[in-house]
């Protein structure tokens, strides 16, 4: 009995009432509360807060292993359809997150930090003067 003098809503009716079916991309959007990176979150009884897309996991197929990660197919952090979920370790993530193209390829030029393009890093390649005039010339540090 809640404090309230009413039955206590479990934690499964609580989740079942928390997300919204969007008909474009067939995901379960979670409307409850979330977690700034777009995870819904859910409180157990205990006040132990939960990822909801976990908590669809477990429910749909049973404990999840420890260490292991529940991962979108859909790639939408907020969807929490258990068709759309697998497990999967970091590195299976990653992997998923690198098929999909979603990896952030910030190497070379494309990277905004670089204060190199191509051009100056052949011309510092076929120059043979020490690394600090290179380095005085270009303006970087000598072990750049």
């Amino acid at each position: 009995m809640a404090r309230t003098g009413s039955p206590e809503t479990s934690l499964r009716w609580r989740f079942l009432t928390k997300f919204d079916f969007a008909p474009d991309s067939g995901c379960w959007v979670w409307t409850g509360a979330r977690h700034p990176q777009g995870y819904g979150l859910i409180k157990r009884k205990d006040g132990v807060q939960l990822r909801a897309h976990r908590l669809a996991y477990e429910l749909a197929h049973g404990p999840i292993p420890d260490g292991i990660q529940v991962c979108h197919r859909c790639d939408n952090p907020s969807c929490v359809r258990p068709g759309h979920l697998f497990i999967g370790t970091a590195r299976d993530n990653a992997a998923d997150m690198v098929a999909k193209g979603r990896s952030a390829r910030l190497t070379g030029e494309r990277n905004g930090a670089a204060r190199l393009n191509r051009q100056c890093v052949e011309d510092i390649r076929a120059d043979d003067r020490p690394y600090r005039d290179l380095a005085r010339r270009f303006g970087v540090s000598p072990s750049a």
